[in-house]
């Protein structure tokens, strides 16, 4: 019988992605009850098990691409469009109030909680091994395989996308100009990119029909993602804790 190799890397990585995504998704819905205080360890805590797991640079640079400006203009906006209470500052009619500058905090707040989740869990798991801890959990694989062609099309077809605009500068058509110039070389562009992922779609079902994707019974993957009892249980504790957190908040028994 197979027995698959360990992967190599450290405890995060070998880790079950699905009690990872278990662990980050409790934290993040406990953290929108708690408010904008626990940002201030969420974040960082995301950015220490991240570097942990060697993706930093990774995860700066998603906050940095899209978090930041989105934060800034949200920020900003909130700001500035709410008032009442004490006013802070005013000039014109622009005025700084303490309702807008508090729904500002919380908006952003929730936002960059929610941000970082979503950046930690995209630098923490890797879809091969989701998709494999799924199957191993009881989900069909037809469900896992149109998960995985989903979460992938979009790379896919910018790949396609750059083999065919490298081919139109190739037979001398300007793509690198201006607005006006890209977009007439976008049209000859569209239909060799639609044409191709048609094709593509029909190439896989009958690679997946070649290989037994239709066919009745249990199948062996060479790919083996740790599942232990110990995975189980630290799911069932994280999503109790996370309830508990809601329910005390939501009580009254707790307030942050």
């Amino acid at each position: 019988m197979y027995e698959p190799v360990a992967p190599i890397g450290n405890a995060i990585q070998r880790a079950n992605p699905l009690v990872v995504c278990c662990l980050v998704v409790c934290c993040l819905v406990a953290g929108l009850f708690i408010g904008p205080k626990y940002l201030l360890v969420f974040l960082p805590l995301s950015a220490l098990l991240v570097a942990y797991a060697g993706y930093l640079k990774r995860y700066l640079l998603l906050l940095a691409a899209v978090m930041l400006p989105t934060v800034t203009l949200m920020f900003v906006l909130q700001l500035l469009a709410n008032e009442g209470g004490a006013v802070y500052w005013q000039w014109w009619i622009i005025r700084l109030t303490e309702v807008g500058l508090g729904n500002a905090i919380r908006y952003t707040a929730r936002f960059i909680t929610i941000g970082s989740a979503v950046f930690t869990i995209a630098c923490l798991v890797r879809l091969p091994r989701f998709t494999r801890a799924l199957e191993q959990w009881g989900i069909n694989p037809k469900v896992t395989y149109v998960l995985q062609s989903t979460v992938l099309i979009i790379p896919e077809m910018k790949k396609r996308a750059d083999v065919i605009m490298d081919a139109q500068r190739a037979r001398g058509i300007e793509t690198d100009a201006n607005l006006k110039v890209r977009m007439k070389a976008l049209i000859p562009a569209a239909a060799p990119l639609i044409l191709s992922a048609l094709t593509s779609v029909e190439e896989r079902a009958l690679s997946l029909e070649a290989r037994g994707m239709t066919l009745p019974g249990k199948r062996t993957a060479l790919l083996q993602v740790p599942d232990s009892i110990v995975d189980k249980v630290v799911c069932v504790l994280a999503i109790l804790a996370c309830v508990a957190v809601i329910v005390a908040i939501q009580s009254g028994w707790w307030q942050p």
